[in-house]
């Protein structure tokens, strides 16, 4: 069976994004890893499938390029409203989209052409309860939590944006050590689901340069509940403004603290095409 599918980035997180809105594609863990494999598939850094909403304006059901599922994706669901858009699924600038991670708020801004071009989106709060994260914590909230580490002593802050993350302030981010961290942090027993990891340099009070170790995925050039996870903690710790800048190696993000978190930032379309669906292995 063959089925349609359009590929998307932002700010580097690439994605396929397939519809269904008629409820008829069903696809497994393995197919879906498969479809995200770079030298097998399409390859990506992740999927999501457009569902039709009992609550909001539509539905975004994401998943890691493991297969996995996962509450958000800040990246994806800009291309995500981006597609749903410039396709005409809906027609209208602002709209709500049902997650995992509750409902969010999205906002287009389109090009001389009339399509997306930049989205804002309503991330909600950020999360410091360490029972809502989740992490095993007795404190009331996870900020500056040592660990002892291969690498000597360590200290991170646990955060939700909808997803885990943990976010490590360094002073020299190009030369860090973050592909044997992440993976280690990520595993942690600390987090009972896992986690994303954000390793963060600031530069001043409205910059910072951040990489990001995704829960499932890997490196990635981006990720938008990475980047406001980073401005989020840097913000509670009184280290930078409300407006922020992240700097990430895809591009830059935007990213506004006030009491919700906002961000900001490009999708882009890359092409459509049709894939087999890969047989079970």
């Amino acid at each position: 069976m063959k089925i349609n599918f359009s590929k998307y980035h932002g700010t580097g997180n690439d994605f396929i994004i397939i519809n269904n809105l008629d409820d008829k594609i069903n696809l497994s863990e393995y197919q879906i890893a498969q479809l995200c494999k770079r030298h097998f598939g399409i390859g990506s850094d992740g999927l999501m499938l457009v569902a039709s909403s009992g609550n909001s304006d539509i539905k975004m059901e994401y998943y890691n390029s493991d297969g996995t599922p996962a509450q958000m994706c800040g990246n994806g669901i800009r291309c995500f409203a981006k597609h749903v858009y410039d396709n005409k699924i809906i027609e209208k600038k602002e709209f709500s989209i049902e997650t995992l991670a509750g409902e969010k708020l999205v906002r287009i801004q389109t090009d001389k052409k009339g399509k997306a071009d930049t989205v804002s989106v309503n991330m909600g709060k950020a999360i410091f309860d360490p029972t809502k994260i989740p992490v095993n914590h007795e404190k009331e909230n996870a900020i500056d939590v040592c660990f002892q580490t291969p690498w000597g002593k360590l200290t991170l802050s646990a955060i939700s944006m909808g997803n885990p993350h943990a976010v490590i302030e360094v002073e020299d981010i190009d030369n860090y050590p973050y592909l044997e961290v992440g993976p280690y942090i990520e595993n942690l027993d600390f987090y009972p689901e896992k986690t994303n990891v954000n390793f963060v340099q600031k530069i001043d009070r409205k910059n910072v340069k951040a990489v990001t170790w995704e829960r499932g995925s890997g490196l990635t050039l981006a990720c938008g509940t990475g980047s406001c996870a980073v401005a989020a903690v840097l913000k509670y710790k009184g280290l930078v403004d409300d407006d922020v800048a992240v700097i990430i190696p895809g591009g830059r993000l935007e990213i506004q603290i006030n009491d919700y978190v906002t961000m900001t930032g490009p999708a882009v379309h890359v092409f459509d095409g049709q894939v087999e669906i890969p047989k079970e292995g």
